[in-house]
């Protein structure tokens, strides 16, 4: 299209194009803003519907919580005083109800946790912590676990206090999942390893395993809630699907990383973040 030379009249032609041009940029202009109302409506809503979920799937754990906790009291009693009058299958038919009901429970946990942290209910009380005497306690509580599959738990300890600026009952948590996951996924006669070191400013946690490992393709989808790798625990141990999902919530919620080397048939390395003191 020439342009008009100035004092020149723009020609009838090309003032009919440029008004069409105009119309035709209002319209588009018009829809787009139409399309981010839109939009924006939706997501007002889906972020309505989900704290709804968040607050139904709370109320629901919550609720299903005690009746399973007696459940499991009652079964654990029934065991400890009532097993010298009940026959061996009567017994079986007990450590059945125990084992199912703790598993529930730990999955009503998770869920409980699940649904927090989602709500934005998250709360953290940071503050100058002893690493290692956390990791020494979590490697402790696991011993038993592996004992009965016949796996050692090493933690190699650096001897001193390493002081990290962490809640350290949040990050107990991540080391007991972690540590009860790589027994879970190992085999008898084998070692689980846990050490700490400093880098970059951060106090680095591994957790190591020789177990199964996890193939290429699950390793993405780990820290998903309700993701579960292709690979199954060794003694038919249960898995919520959650329990990574929060590790690593509560790890990033620390400022921190949660990342997971493995390979196939010769086990797992699970490693994190979280800050030093002085950070």
């Amino acid at each position: 299209m020439d342009l008009a030379k100035p004092g020149e009249a723009v020609p009838a032609a090309d003032r009919g194009r440029e008004e069409l041009v105009l119309t035709e940029l209002t319209i588009v202009n018009n829809e787009l803003a139409n399309l981010q109302r839109e939009l924006a409506k939706r997501n007002f809503e889906l972020a309505s519907l989900n704290e709804e979920k968040n607050l139904l799937v709370g109320m629901a754990a919550h609720d299903l919580r005690t009746p399973l906790g007696v459940i499991m009291m009652y079964s654990e009693f029934l065991k400890e005083v009532a097993a010298d009058t009940l026959s061996d299958e009567h017994r079986q038919f007990l450590t059945v109800i125990t084992e199912r009901s703790k598993a529930m429970v730990r999955m009503v946990d998770d869920l409980l946790d699940v649904a927090a942290i989602d709500a934005g209910r998250l709360r953290l009380e940071r503050g100058p912590t002893d690493l290692e005497a956390i990791v020494r306690r979590s490697v402790e509580l696991n011993h038993a676990l592996a004992a009965r599959k016949r796996i050692a738990v090493e933690f190699a300890s650096p001897g001193v206090p390493v002081m990290a600026h962490i809640d350290g009952g949040k990050i107990e948590q991540v080391l007991n999942n972690l540590i009860s996951n790589a027994i879970k996924f190992s085999h008898s006669d084998s070692t689980v390893r846990v050490r700490i070191a400093l880098q970059d400013g951060d106090h680095t946690v591994h957790v190591v395993d020789e177990g199964q490992g996890i193939p290429a393709g699950d390793l993405s989808k780990l820290f998903t809630p309700f993701s579960t790798a292709s690979v199954r625990s060794t003694a038919g141990e249960s898995c919520t699907g959650l329990g990574l999902a929060i590790v690593r919530r509560l790890v990033e919620g620390h400022g921190g990383k949660i990342s997971v080397v493995s390979k196939v048939g010769v086990g797992s390395t699970f490693t994190f973040t979280v800050p030093d003191v002085a950070s």
